[in-house]
């Protein structure tokens, strides 16, 4: 019996040795012996899991720059601005990341070495402290030894297994190996903006704005604790390690602000915005400095307001935006010249406001002006998010739908 024993003992060795050399030797996050490496080359990578990658690899890999946000940010903000030229920059932005993650993630980031700079892009929907984590977020991502637990783990072989079959990546498979992803190719999406749009503001109403099963929006949970909890602590750690935060809140269509009101959610927007300059300041005058710069890219404007190609257009390409929640990597480049550099004059070198406590309320008040134009001027565009309103109203099993 001991013998069989030592034979099955053996075995378990052997067969954890050869999976975790397997692993190590594909390597299918990126974040073993291929990550220094494809930092030096200009290629899209191929990874499995883009989660795993960038919060086990990436965010412990020492950078000047680091990106953090929701996918808005992850599509939006690509690479090459004049504003980092000669630094190594990182996107640690991902789908649905909540605040609560983007706090982590800058914790993963300074404890393995400071940045001189980081860009947050802040999104309303991820302080919804109801706002269920994407699946793929995994709290054990975050330990010192997920690295070695990855090694030994079955859905890791699983990966790598894919990874060797599938070989080569395909487009928007996920990025580059400094984290940002492979930009879009944009004359695709003629003739199908319409469609873009209308399943962009479905899912906000459907799963964001008033996710299950309690669908409504909390700055805070008994469980979850309170989200701007976490921004406050983002901006203690970024004064306490004299670190170059600058934040912004994303720009969106204008049509995204309207399926954000008909959600009953605009008086809690404004507040949003009221506490993020507020704890800007507080946190400042704590830690007796000045304010980081806090940019408002939302609301009404020209670059908001792009016009949507009608359904029967097959052939017009949108600047700014490839649903009503994402914008382009032109746009980014914008919010980035704005956020970096010495303004030149001219749209949109003047699009975006500076969120300040004293000049708030005229701010707020000129993008609920600007609101009622916007309404006055497309009500077609009204009527087709109210139409999908409803219909997620018949469809959504939320507490008082009869």
């Amino acid at each position: 019996m001991q013998r069989y024993f030592i034979h099955f003992l053996v075995s378990v060795v052997l067969f954890a040795g050869a999976m975790a050399g397997f692993n190590w030797w594909v390597d299918p996050y990126a974040i073993y012996r291929n990550r220094e490496l494809s930092l030096q080359q200009r290629q899209p990578i191929l990874v499995m899991n883009e989660r795993v990658f960038k919060t086990v690899g990436l965010a412990r890999t020492k950078a000047d720059v680091v990106i953090l946000g929701t996918s808005r940010t992850d599509i939006g903000i690509g690479r090459d601005h004049q504003a980092f030229q000669g630094k190594r920059v990182f996107s640690l932005a991902t789908f649905g990341q909540p605040v609560r993650e983007s706090r982590r993630l800058m914790e993963v980031v300074l404890e393995h070495g400071k940045p001189q700079a980081i860009v947050l892009g802040l999104d309303f929907f991820a302080f919804n402290a109801l706002f269920v984590p994407p699946t793929d977020f995994v709290e054990e991502n975050y330990s010192p030894l997920r690295p070695y637990n990855l090694m030994l783990s079955i859905s890791a072989l699983s990966d790598s297994w894919k990874a060797v079959r599938r070989k080569v990546p395909v487009e928007n498979d996920c990025c580059y190996a400094d984290g940002f992803r492979t930009p879009q190719t944009l004359s695709r999406m003629a003739g199908a903006y319409r469609k873009n749009f209308s399943d962009s503001e479905r899912m906000y109403l459907m799963e964001k704005y008033l996710p299950y099963p309690d669908c409504r929006f909390s700055f805070a949970t008994s469980k979850a604790g309170a989200s701007l909890d976490d921004l406050r602590a983002m901006l203690r750690l970024a004064h306490r390690h004299h670190v170059d935060l600058r934040l912004f809140v994303s720009p969106a269509h204008a049509r995204q602000w309207e399926t954000l009101a008909i959600a009953g959610l605009w008086e809690q927007w404004e507040e949003w915005k009221r506490e993020l300059a507020r704890i800007n300041g507080a946190e400042a005058k704590q830690a007796n400095a000045a304010t980081f710069p806090l940019w408002d890219f939302s609301g009404y404007d020209a670059v908001s307001t792009e016009e949507v190609p009608a359904q029967e257009d097959k052939k017009s390409v949108m600047r700014w935006y490839t649903d009503s929640g994402h914008y382009t990597p032109d746009l980014g480049r914008q919010i980035i010249r704005r956020m970096f550099e010495q303004a030149t004059g001219g749209e949109p070198d003047t699009w975006g406001s500076m969120m300040d406590v004293p000049d708030l309320e005229a701010h707020l008040k000129r993008i609920r002006l600007a609101r009622d134009c916007y309404r006055n001027t497309h009500r077609q565009d009204i009527a087709e998010i109210e139409n999908i309103a409803r219909e997620i109203n018949r469809i959504k099993h939320c507490p008082g739908n009869q």
